[in-house]
């Protein structure tokens, strides 16, 4: 299957902060206005490398949040945020919030640059004091009863203090997310969640829940258009019949969005001649 590279995460974030219109970051201890809506990461005249996460939102007062994640706070990490939030300003005219979340294996850093005419500070979440443990199972428990719960919050678990490994707390915290009722926001909820999660765990690791994820939601589309014409022509040639052509058309939709022969035999269950002789037909 296609990797999800973290050079495309942007893609991901606009669409899935979208659904987070008029949620508060208060249990981050940020006295701010509720978010309005994510705004454009991309600005001229800024290096940019492949790792550096920056995350910026309009808020209600018509400010801006520029979030960061930094598991060591330097003066060089100042000086890029503050070329940043320079043209961030220039571009929009508006008032910077600049907070930079470190997890819970981090340690507090430098939080004010002083260059002597220009004074630069940040405001530091360090997360070593918030019990991911706990949070996890409490936000299990309220789900159990049906209750609602803050999905930015599980987010941010990851982040936080725990007796398990990073990895295992993603992990969990993955599993936990499966359960949202709400599917849409389950599928954003879930992304944000291996996102933010990006530093602090192994590549592997990562690559590795990315691809589930996605795996799901790719087999869950091309599934509903595979049955969907499987069961028309079963309507005409039998349940049988029917079943098995809407497996074949999962398989050509599978293979129609670039995914390799291994990959759509264990979504399907078809054999190899088979499956190439479909991959053929796609290129027709």
């Amino acid at each position: 299957m296609k990797k999800i590279h973290h050079n495309n995460y942007d893609l991901v974030l606009k669409e899935a902060f979208s659904l987070f219109h008029n949620k508060s970051l208060d249990f981050l201890g940020l006295d701010l206005p509720p978010i309005v809506s994510f705004m454009e990461t991309e600005i001229a005249e800024v290096e940019t490398t492949d790792d550096m996460m920056d995350l910026n939102f309009l808020l209600q007062d018509g400010s801006i949040l520029h979030l960061e994640e930094e598991t060591h706070l330097s003066i060089g990490d100042l000086i890029r945020f503050a070329h940043y939030d320079l043209r961030l300003y220039k571009r929009y005219k508006k008032r910077i919030h600049t907070v930079v979340l470190t997890p819970s294996d981090g340690s507090p850093g430098t939080k004010v640059l002083d260059t002597g005419n220009l004074q630069y500070s940040v405001l530091q979440i360090v997360f070593q004091d918030r019990d991911g443990d706990s949070l996890l199972e409490e936000i299990q428990s309220a789900l159990g009863r049906g209750e609602p719960v803050n999905e930015l919050e599980m987010i941010f678990l990851p982040l936080m203090k725990s007796a398990e490994s990073a990895g295992t707390l993603l992990r969990k915290t993955i599993e936990l997310e499966k359960n949202l009722p709400d599917e849409s926001l389950r599928n954003k909820v879930r992304e944000l969640t291996l996102i933010l999660s990006n530093r602090i765990v192994d590549k592997t690791i990562l690559d590795e829940l990315w691809e589930e994820l996605q795996m799901l939601k790719v087999i869950k589309y091309a599934e509903e258009k595979g049955m969907k014409k499987g069961k028309i022509e079963g309507k005409i040639e039998g349940k049988k019949e029917g079943k098995e052509e809407g497996t074949i058309e999962v398989a050509k939709n599978l293979l129609s969005l670039g995914m390799d022969a291994e990959f759509v035999m264990k979504a399907t269950g078809l054999d190899l001649p088979t499956i190439r002789s479909l991959e053929k037909l796609t290129r027709q």
